[in-house]
């Protein structure tokens, strides 16, 4: 549950502020009737991430055996692929988020091109619904389902009422330092869906090395017990893991979170600082 939380409220987030920046930038310029090309984009957006949803869960009960193991192991690859980039990603363009939808906007408005107005939201929405939607998928194929899709509920709920808040400028939040944070949380559950793959590679014979074992820690915290699911949500724990998996594991964690928290991020503030005043008044510039 805790990973379904995790992901939606962290995408959640950057899909429900861009609309409420959308708006807000449309409100500011007297252009409050335009708002329904936001809409549209949104509702469209949204229409076709559960659509897809849907049907990689429906591709997911139509394999067997081998097929299906290997039909997971495609989509939670697709799944950590996608993700790694988008958190790199936001990372860099979040200092910037602000400005760079208001001049789309005002290109937009300029141009006479309401298709535009409806393509931001769109392409925002709909690239959060894929990355959500591949992950959700792959952690429910990776280990028991239970709690998944309720965790996820939860953090749209927190995602919406969060970015309500800061759009409202009721509360000032670091975004650029939420997103590093969170980033950091995501990179460790998506270390064990790699650590996961592995292990199914393994079992296929396709990756070496399946009978070396690092430990046995299945007399102390079993995989089945409820902290030994808690543990294996968190970070992947794996009570009996070989060596390959912790390997993987190790090298994914150190590169994306060297990636991710390098150079001037975490200590030039002035970049960092992407603060509920700058949504509030986001033609003021």
């Amino acid at each position: 549950m805790f990973a379904g939380i995790l992901v939606t409220l962290r995408e959640g987030i950057e899909s429900f502020l861009v609309v409420g920046i959308l708006i807000g930038i449309l409100s500011k310029m007297g252009q409050a009737d335009k708002n329904k090309y936001i809409w549209w984009g949104s509702g469209v957006a949204i229409a076709l991430s559960i659509m897809l949803a849907y049907l990689i869960q429906w591709f997911s009960i139509q394999f067997e055996g081998t097929n299906a193991e290997v039909f997971e192991i495609v989509v939670a690859g697709i799944a950590i692929a996608v993700l790694s980039y988008m958190v790199i990603w936001l990372n860099k363009q979040s200092k910037s988020m602000n400005n760079s939808l208001k001049d789309k906007v005002v290109l937009a408005l300029h141009q006479n091109q309401m298709w535009g107005l409806v393509s931001l939201a769109f392409v925002t929405i709909i690239r959060e619904g894929i990355e959500t939607a591949l992950f959700l998928s792959a952690l429910n194929g990776s280990a028991e389902g239970s709690g998944l899709m309720f965790g996820a509920l939860i953090g749209l709920i927190l995602a919406f009422i969060v970015s309500y808040l800061i759009v409202k400028a009721t509360i000032r939040l670091n975004l650029r330092m939420f997103f590093l944070i969170t980033g950091t949380m995501v990179v460790v559950i998506a270390a064990g869906l790699a650590s996961h793959i592995t292990m199914a590679l393994q079992e296929l014979g396709i990756v070496p090395l399946h009978e070396l074992i690092a430990w046995d820690l299945s007399w102390f915290i079993h995989d089945e017990s409820l902290l030994g699911k808690l543990l294996h949500a968190f970070i992947g724990y794996v009570a009996v893991p070989t060596v390959m998996q912790l390997v993987v594991y190790a090298v994914y964690i150190a590169v994306m979170l060297h990636l991710l928290w390098k150079g001037p991020t975490l200590f030039n503030q002035k970049q960092i600082r992407l603060q509920s005043d700058g949504l509030r008044h986001p033609i003021d510039e």
